[in-house]
């Protein structure tokens, strides 16, 4: 039986011993630098190396977190960075970004590379996909069930890593701007300010008039309960999972230590006797009282979502107990890190000391001052057994302590402990030797030296910059749209050079006709016009059915010709229109995330992109600074702050759907935006209920509009710009498209210009 690991947390130093000291296997952590936990501790270069070294004399495994999305002028100093740590023998690292996967699989042969629970791998064809690339494991998407995380594992043999313990987040991670749109915070960069925990009205949209009596009271919706899975400990284990992770890198010591406790407590004693398994009650009463959120929950693995989730009422820790604190000190954190060393000494007059140190096989010896005879007191015994003992700050306790001593002798004390400081050095050197390597940099061409600017240089830029802007191309002007009404306003503009419609609108049988008709009437008018489906952000193995029936409806013989593409939100959604034979069109949404050229490429690479989206995170210097040919770039909708499993309507208490793998592969309908949620500032955020999907999606209460910015994007080498529109009626989206074509109106008098100018940090 292969013994499952325990990670834990570290957000410092102290947190790493209370780790290691707890009975972690391993232990994850940040640098200063592409972590996603920008708020904690983290480690400075000098401790991380420490941390790495301290770890493997214990024979644990530090995994780095590089989990965030990283932009073009970072990559450059992303493997400089990492390399010391490659040489002192870090473990592994757990990565978001596929730009960062690419240049990590590169230059480091040999070094583990995790794929991050912010990757949002949701099912079995993504994670077969980056076993492939050489991806070691994955962190699935914590949203998914048990019988989700069973069959990624029996149909990809991949390594997987799951959360047993801690914090939640409302949104599929990766796939959340709530913090990044509000405050700038993007929890993409690591900076999140947790916006999820706090209070919000839940109402429909009906309730939007003061005329609604006894009106709802604002909780805390998008905070989910902390998880706790000590009772499933034995479905995990059986399931096979390889990798049993607590969250918690921003939370204390005591935290650490006392969690990674009672799972090692209850890991060994399943392995040891799994019929007599059973949880003490004290043990759960333990855990609830170490900075948990109201209540415990399994969170996913056996539900798929609820209110019971939620914790509506007490969003924020509500401590532990100090006598919790103090007990959870005095064991792990107060009586230090160490391991059994057995010392010989000889002491022979006339010839050098000698000492022999003696740890989990490795053996180190080193030579002393020679020994003097003694003239007026000679050591004793127990004189030198004292000073063995005294080894602090080395992680040695000395266990069996042999000295071989003859006639009266004499060594200064401070001979003695030097000779014992640099037996043990050599013999931690030695048990961590084996972790080190050495790092060969691939042959590349030098770059050549650019020659200093000379004014008659800089004139000569000007005024290619000014003939560019003069002679650059018009961008084309794309829509999608939501809903069939909308796309059909947009079929019907002649600006419009490309539709992307909502896979799951042209499935509903309402407008359809109408729609496909208008296309058929475009196309005939003009045959560059093209027409697209838009596939979910979130696909999981039970939207299969939903996916097939799509491919079988675009197959049929009026259909095939109208379908010129397939945009994808995510890696799976590329991946399986590649498995289903797709040889049309592909487009990437915002949500799939090419923050730089190296993750651009590598999407042409392997799936040869018409086009992608840039990432709505971006300012307008960093957008331009990726190619701009196929980008198609978002001027004006509403942006999802968060894709969720979780529903706010079943929270509400106004869903009576029990949802389960088959109701959702047999495709319920989409409810539409029936609800929203209002802040403290009573701005109200619109969720699209979808129940095909089971999946939530909270959009910004304004909508993106860079209308005052058209003739500066038109100056640029974008494709096209785009109009998403979401719960725009149809008549709304026929003035927003003529207003951006440039025929009438006025822009929208409620707007934000989200990252545009600024980006985030």
């Amino acid at each position: 039986m292969i013994k499952t690991e325990l990670l834990a947390p570290a957000g410092d130093m102290s947190c790493l011993r209370a780790a290691l000291s707890a009975g972690a296997d391993a232990v994850y952590l940040g640098g200063q630098r592409f972590g996603a936990r920008a708020f904690a501790g983290n480690f400075s270069d000098e401790e991380l190396a420490e941390a790495i070294k301290l770890a493997h004399f214990f024979d644990k495994k530090v995994y780095l977190t590089v989990n965030t999305l990283t932009k073009d002028v970072e990559l450059e100093q992303l493997i400089p960075w990492l390399t010391p740590f490659y040489e002192a023998g870090l473990d592994g690292l757990i990565i978001q970004d596929l730009g960062v996967l690419e240049r990590c699989r590169k230059a480091f042969p040999g070094l583990l590379l995790h794929a991050s629970t912010q990757m949002t791998v949701t099912e079995a064809t993504a994670a077969r996909f980056l076993k492939e690339l050489g991806v070691s494991r994955v962190v699935p998407a914590r949203e998914l069930s048990l019988e989700e995380i069973i069959t990624i594992k029996q149909e990809t043999g991949m390594e997987l890593e799951t959360f047993i313990h801690g914090a939640l987040c409302y949104s599929y991670s990766g796939q959340c701007l709530f913090s990044s749109l509000l405050g700038g915070r993007s929890g993409n960069r690591g900076r999140c300010a947790q916006p999820c925990r706090l209070p919000y009205t839940i109402a429909e949209s009906g309730e939007r008039t003061e005329k609604k009596k006894n009106g709802r009271a604002q909780q805390y919706p998008l905070s989910l309960k902390d998880l706790c899975t000590l009772p499933l400990l034995p479905r995990l284990l059986e399931a096979g999972i390889d990798s049993l992770k607590i969250e918690g890198r921003m939370k204390s010591p005591e935290y650490v230590a006392g969690v990674t406790a009672i799972y090692r407590k209850y890991i060994d004693l399943y392995e040891k006797d799994p019929d007599g398994w059973q949880v003490e009650k004290k043990d759960l009463d333990f855990l609830s009282h170490l900075y948990v959120r109201s209540e415990l929950s399994g969170g996913y693995y056996e539900k798929h979502n609820g209110k019971e989730m939620v914790t509506l009422t007490k969003p924020g820790y509500a401590g532990a107990a100090e006598t919790v604190l103090e007990e959870i000190r005095q064991k792990y954190l107060q009586n230090g890190l160490t391991r059994k060393v057995n010392l010989t000494i000889w002491l022979k007059e006339g010839e050098p000391a000698k000492l022999r140190a003696v740890c989990g096989g490795n053996t180190a010896e080193r030579e002393g001052m020679a020994v003097m005879p003694a003239l007026k007191k000679p050591l004793s015994r127990e004189d030198v057994e004292k000073q063995l003992r005294k080894t602090g700050g080395s992680c040695f306790a000395p266990d069996q302590i042999a000295i071989n001593m003859e006639g009266a002798v004499f060594l200064p004390v401070s001979a003695l402990n030097e000779l014992r400081r640099q037996t043990l050095d050599l013999l931690a050197d030695q048990m961590t030797e084996g972790y080190r390597r050495i790092y060969s940099p691939r042959l590349q061409t030098p770059e050549p030296e650019k020659k200093a600017e000379k004014t008659t240089e800089k004139a000569a830029e000007k005024t290619a910059e000014i003939a560019a802007e003069i002679t650059a191309e018009v961008p084309g002007l794309y829509v999608s749209a939501l809903y069939t009404k909308q796309a059909l306003e947009a079929v019907k503009s002649p600006e419009v050079e490309r539709v992307y419609l909502s896979a799951d609108a042209v499935l509903e049988p309402a407008d359809r006709e109408e729609l496909l008709n208008a296309v058929r009437m475009r196309k005939a008018e003009k045959p560059d016009f093209s027409f697209w489906l838009m596939l979910p952000a979130i696909l999981r193995s039970y939207s299969r059915p939903y996916f097939e029936r799509l491919m079988e409806w675009i197959g049929k013989e009026d259909h095939e010709t109208l379908a010129d593409g397939l945009m994808a939100g995510s890696l799976s959604g590329l991946l399986w229109a590649k498995s289903a034979g797709w040889t049309k069109g592909l487009s990437l949404q915002h949500s799939a995330y090419v923050f730089n050229r190296e993750t651009l490429d590598f999407f042409m690479r392997h799936f040869s992109l018409d086009s992608y989206t840039m990432p709505l995170e971006l300012n307008r210097k960093e957008g331009q600074a990726l190619p701009g040919e196929n980008m198609e770039m978002t001027v004006y909708g509403r942006i999802p702050m968060m894709v969720s499993a979780n529903c706010v309507r079943k929270t509400s208490g106004e869903c009576r759907i029990s949802h389960t793998q088959k109701s959702l592969s047999e495709g319920l309908p989409v409810r539409g935006f029936r609800f929203f949620l209002k802040d403290r500032y009573q701005a109200e955020f619109p969720v699209l209920i979808n129940c095909r999907h089971c999946m939530n999606t909270i959009y910004n209460s304004v909508p993106l509009s860079l209308h005052q910015y058209l003739g500066e994007i038109r100056k640029c080498s974008v494709r096209a710009v785009r109009l998403d529109f979401t719960d725009e009626s149809a008549a709304d989206a026929g003035k927003i498209i003529r207003f951006f074509a440039g025929e009438e109106g006025q822009g929208p008098t409620s707007y934000t210009t989200g990252h545009y100018k600024k980006g985030v940090q």
